[in-house]
């Protein structure tokens, strides 16, 4: 929903329409606008109604100028185009709220409640739900109860580019922050415009091509994913980019740098030891306070893998591997490097300093709680021996 920025007045001066700035506005040097016939319906529209969505102003103005289907895709443009430079100078400012009050999917990860409206059932395609099936996963629920996380697909390019200021920016996605929420841009995912998120995550709203295919549905399965670590992070979860498997009961973590050998390794402990597979890429970690146990939780994203669980398990220690081209060494870390270590292998959200800082005391609580080993190897099945044969030595003298 669109909405007035407080301290702007619209005035009419002889025959021209000006939007101008008044008390803080004035002293925060803010400027005013021209505003044509049309600008001012707009904006007395938005003014009259405490804020409208954009189709519905389209509706309005169309109304009022009794205009007829064909001219409707060029009023979007130039409503599009009004409603962008108002968010640009400040004088206009979007509230995210939900569009729908019901919802087609339904998903529980990790004890977090997410509920997807998908009208066009992008996201019901086999790929999506293979992986959502272990999760919850129901079609045309009946009205929304409590969620931790709502998202809505939305099948129009968003009204307004008004980005605000950089966060984060590389060639995988780019994230800015706006007056009351997040807008996240994807850069390689053709079919996605950009999604909104409420500043405390509670609501996404993803634009996106109404394109059904593989490779959109695998972009918009990977893209909330980000959505969903964020208020994983803001429940005390937290993602560690690491391959896993069950030893004793136990989830073990191996992580380290692309190409490191995180697959060929747990190949080999699968293969020798008949371990099972957890997860191929990515794993998600809380501390349970009534179990007192740090535990890793089952998540349907793994990477290109295909390898996930949706059970939980409790964590045994993460492995640190590293590469070595004719020994496997076990190398000496002192608590601060096990923390630091740990920390730079999670994935979760670190756009600003408190979330950096969540990372940091969590890797913390890691360190204090399981063991953790810095294992540089050779990409061989002794490397999987070796590693087997430390964990056994450790747990005899830690556990006994």
């Amino acid at each position: 929903m669109f909405q007035c920025q407080s301290g702007y007045t619209l005035r009419k001066i002889k025959d021209t329409c000006y939007l101008l700035p008044y008390g803080q506005q004035i002293a925060d040097q803010r400027k005013g606008m021209v505003l044509n016939e049309t600008g001012t319906l707009l904006w007395n529209l938005l003014q009259h109604n405490e804020g409208m969505e954009f189709d519905d102003l389209v509706s309005a103005i169309a109304r009022i100028y009794h205009l007829d289907s064909d001219s409707i895709p060029m009023l979007c443009d130039d409503v599009r185009d009004f409603l962008t430079q108002l968010q640009a100078n400040g004088i206009l400012v979007e509230d995210l709220q939900p569009v729908s009050n019901f919802t087609t999917i339904y998903l529980e990860i990790a004890g977090l409640k997410l509920q997807i409206y998908d009208p066009k059932q992008l996201l019901l395609e086999q790929s999506a739900l293979t992986h959502f099936d272990s999760f919850g996963f129901e079609a045309d629920s009946s009205p929304n109860s409590k969620a931790d996380q709502r998202f809505e697909l939305l099948t129009i390019p968003p009204a307004s580019h008004a980005y605000g200021e950089v966060l984060l920016q590389n060639s995988e996605l780019s994230v800015f922050e706006h007056a009351n929420h997040y807008i996240i841009v994807f850069h390689p995912m053709q079919n996605l415009y950009e999604a909104h998120m409420t500043k405390d995550g509670s609501y996404v709203r993803i634009y996106c091509k109404p394109e059904h295919s593989d490779i959109a549905t695998e972009n918009l399965f990977h893209a909330i994913r980000l959505f969903f670590l964020f208020i994983a992070q803001k429940n005390g979860l937290f993602a560690i980019h690491s391959a896993s498997l069950l030893y004793h009961q136990k989830a073990w973590l191996f992580s380290g740098h692309s190409g490191v050998g995180k697959s060929t390794h747990t190949a080999f402990w699968n293969t020798l030891f008949q371990t099972p597979y957890l997860n191929g890429d990515l794993n998600l970690l809380g501390f349970d306070i009534k179990k007192k146990q740090m535990m890793v939780y089952g998540i349907p994203w793994c990477g290109t893998s295909g390898i996930f669980t949706a059970q939980n398990y409790e964590l045994g220690g993460i492995v640190l591997l590293g590469q070595h081209p004719s020994k496997n060494h076990f190398e000496d870390l002192n608590e601060s490097e096990q923390i630091l270590r740990v920390m730079q292998r999670m994935i979760s959200p670190a756009w600003k300093e408190q979330q950096l800082s969540l990372n940091l005391m969590f890797a913390e609580e890691i360190v204090s709680r399981v063991p953790v080993f810095s294992f540089l190897c050779m990409p061989q099945p002794s490397s999987a021996q070796s590693l087997k044969a430390e964990i056994n030595l450790w747990e005899d003298n830690h556990l006994t």
